[in-house]
């Protein structure tokens, strides 16, 4: 759409030929391949097979998330140092588990005279994160938080940004949302960094298996049943319902149109 509309931008050009390399190369990868049913990367990751290093001297997640790991994690973030594998793993397994149970727009409810946040696009900057956790308050069953997507991409600090956002998503359920934006997909990822530093912090596995966790975020939020939060915009058609965005499968990469398409891209 971009390069419909400006035809003479060199930098939608070289961006849309980017993108026709991943299409075409996906879909070479998909007519070659002999493993059309391959599970889902949850069922080959064997978190009790990990050994925790003695040298590892970062947070150790136990059964669930606390707020004190959580304290401790941010820390290590800040002096950039890394979660062990093992306690990625299984804070990517927990949440995974969690957002596949969740509908396409969840709707929440905030009770009248309470202080609700809502966040657009952090990108990565895991520093720009914790100062506003630091001036409004970090995340608490009284400071409940929205994030609208756009969480990964251009900052150097992905990785810290999405699983400190992970960790109070599982640590405040019902009081910490996070809706899909445009960049929780898998082209973006590959052209404009997150996958390539999952994979340089983390592994190849990883990033797959982040890859699936996106496509199960929310689209969009309702708050109070008046006010509607989403990353992109409202849609082309007048005629889309509330009830048309819950029946919408989310489990997928964005489409260039419709529903999906209208709740993740602004055009």
């Amino acid at each position: 759409t971009v390069v419909k509309v400006c035809p003479n931008d060199k930098d939608a050009k070289a961006k849309f030929e980017e993108c026709q390399k991943i299409v075409r190369r996906q879909a070479f990868e998909r007519a070659i391949s002999v493993d059309h049913d391959k599970k889902s990367v949850s069922e080959s990751v064997d978190v009790n097979a990990m050994a925790v290093e003695d040298a590892y001297d970062g947070p150790h997640l136990q059964e669930t998330i606390s707020k004190e790991f959580m304290m401790d994690l941010i820390q290590k973030f800040k002096e950039q140092k890394k979660l062990h594998k093992k306690y990625a793993f299984k804070m990517l397994l927990d949440f995974f588990a969690y957002v596949k149970s969740l509908p396409t727009m969840v709707e929440i409810e905030v009770p009248a005279g309470k202080k609700f946040t809502i966040c657009g696009d952090v990108h990565g900057q895991f520093y720009d994160l914790i100062n506003i956790f630091e001036i409004n308050g970090f995340p608490s069953e009284t400071n409940p938080y929205l994030f609208n997507g756009d969480f990964v991409d251009r900052g150097s600090f992905s990785v810290e940004t999405i699983f400190t956002m992970i960790g109070f998503k599982l640590l405040y359920p019902n009081h910490f949302f996070m809706s899909r934006g445009n960049h929780e997909s898998d082209v973006m990822n590959k052209m404009y960094g997150f996958e390539g530093e999952v994979k340089a912090k983390y592994s190849q596995q990883m990033s797959e298996f982040f890859t699936e966790i996106f496509c199960f975020l929310p689209l969009c939020h309702l708050i109070n049943k008046k006010i509607f939060v989403c990353h992109g915009g409202l849609f082309k058609e007048d005629s889309v319902t509330l009830d048309d965005i819950r029946k919408t499968d989310r489990n997928r990469q964005p489409p260039d149109e419709g529903i999906m398409c209208d709740l993740l891209w602004f055009v």
